[in-house]
């Protein structure tokens, strides 16, 4: 079980992580994980098929640094605005104290001049680490209820 506070901690930090992601401050994205880390995204289809299958998937922070670089110089992105839902979000302490936290995800993104439209729905299944008084993603694995990629996986979710 988690103290009221651990668990007010925890909403914090995810509201932070949407937060960063939502505002396309995409260079800070790196700094919620642990390094080495794991960030996974992954359809329903390839969490049956293995690691093989996943749509994203990075080992450390400087792997994450290279894609926001490549997302800065790409020239074939259509700007847009998305807006990540996170719901029911459980947690559990492990013998590691590290945390064990599901969630569910659902994004959103318009494009100027359009209507908003469901990006990708899922679930977070992330293992979370205290380093310094601060919390960190050691693994976030990415689960889409599609069978399906979406089009355009581009920016992390």
């Amino acid at each position: 079980m988690l103290t009221s506070e651990e668990r007010l901690d925890l909403q914090e930090f995810y509201f932070r992580y949407t937060e960063c992601l939502d505002g396309g401050r995409l260079q800070h994205w790196p700094e919620f994980f642990t390094d080495p880390c794991v960030y996974r995204v992954t359809t329903l289809r390839g969490m049956r098929m293995g690691p093989d299958e996943d749509l994203v998937s990075f080992d450390s922070k400087s792997i994450m640094l290279d894609r926001i670089v490549a997302l800065d110089q790409s020239e074939d992105f259509e700007p847009h605005h998305q807006r990540h839902f996170i719901t029911n979000v459980r947690a559990q302490t492990t013998e590691d104290h590290e945390l064990r936290v599901f969630a569910n995800l659902l994004v959103i993104r318009t494009f100027p001049g359009k209507r908003s439209e469901l990006f990708v729905s899922g679930c977070y299944q992330d293992r979370v680490v205290s380093l310094g008084g601060r919390l960190k993603f050691q693994e976030k694995l990415v689960i889409l209820d599609s069978e399906e990629a979406p089009d355009e996986l581009i920016y992390p979710v």
